[in-house]
């Protein structure tokens, strides 16, 4: 989408230029539905994400996990030098252990197979979209996947923004229309396969993935949260990143707006008045 500026001066420009910092709650609220607006207007499909950390980075949980657990740093930071970040070495580390989890230790059950055959649903998307929803079912060492949760529903992602936070969360906006045609149509198996080739020629694995199939497991807790799933194939670089240098000069298809510092009950007041609260996020 066109770049777009804030709607109010005193919103301040933070780290870069779609990190948006509004004065106050309610200025939050505004920014949010000028970004809307402006997709609507374009007629572009806009996802949502919240962050209850500002300074967290659009990874997914098995690269944070990876971040935490091999490389023995924050899941917020990025690793070690540019040189070093962005080398065949590392994508051949976190892709190792991504087959050695998703092929060897932990795989769709025979049932979600059998649904396969019997209503065409795809078993690993499922797999994957269990775990993400209910990551206390996950593998008890290797946690997460490569894809990422995002809501067709602002106030969801609002939600999560302000959960549990002490200081400022996010709000992330994307204009997944303006990133291209990559609504997938194929079996996230066919995609691990892709994924895997390309891997072993170390070659790079391309942009972030849209998977929101038309057959799904009707679940009560996805039903409620509006998700869309992105995954973040190359595992090295954080979605923002990726995006960032997609764009055209007078172009951007994301938004980072900050929920301000001091909001919280004000936030937990705007959510609980719209009926989002922890049973309609969590019903089960």
């Amino acid at each position: 989408m066109k770049a777009i500026s804030p709607k109010f001066a005193r919103t301040t420009i933070g780290s870069a230029a779609w990190e948006w910092i509004p004065a106050s709650f309610a200025d939050f609220l505004e920014e949010a539905e000028h970004v809307q607006r402006h997709c609507k207007q374009l007629d572009h499909l806009a996802l949502y994400r919240g962050h209850r950390e500002r300074k967290w980075l659009l990874d997914s949980t098995f690269v944070r996990w990876c971040k935490q657990q091999v490389f023995g740093i924050d899941p917020w930071q990025k690793i070690g030098s540019d040189e070093f970040r962005l080398s065949k070495n590392h994508q051949q580390i976190l892709l190792n252990l991504f087959f050695l989890k998703f092929d060897f230790l932990a795989r769709p059950t025979d049932e979600l197979f059998e649904l396969e055959g019997q209503h065409g649903i795809d078993p690993w998307f499922e797999f994957m979209k269990r775990i993400q929803q209910y990551p206390e079912e996950d593998h008890p060492h290797f946690k997460g996947s490569f894809i990422l949760d995002w809501t067709r529903n602002i106030d969801v992602a609002i939600y999560f923004a302000n959960g549990s936070r002490t200081g400022e969360g996010a709000l992330w906006i994307v204009d997944v229309t303006a990133t291209g045609k990559t609504l997938q149509v194929i079996k996230v198996a066919e995609i691990l396969k892709k994924m895997d080739q390309l891997g072993r020629k170390d070659n790079s694995l391309g942009v972030p993935l849209v998977f929101y199939p038309k057959k799904q497991l009707t679940q009560k807790r996805a039903k409620n949260q509006d998700p869309v799933y992105l995954a973040q194939m190359d595992l090295r670089i954080d979605l923002s990143e990726v995006w960032g240098n997609l764009k055209e000069p007078d172009e951007r298809v994301f938004t980072k707006l900050v929920l301000p510092a001091g909001t919280s009950e004000e936030c937990a007041q705007y959510l609980e008045d719209r009926g989002l609260n922890r049973d309609f996020i969590f019903p089960d």
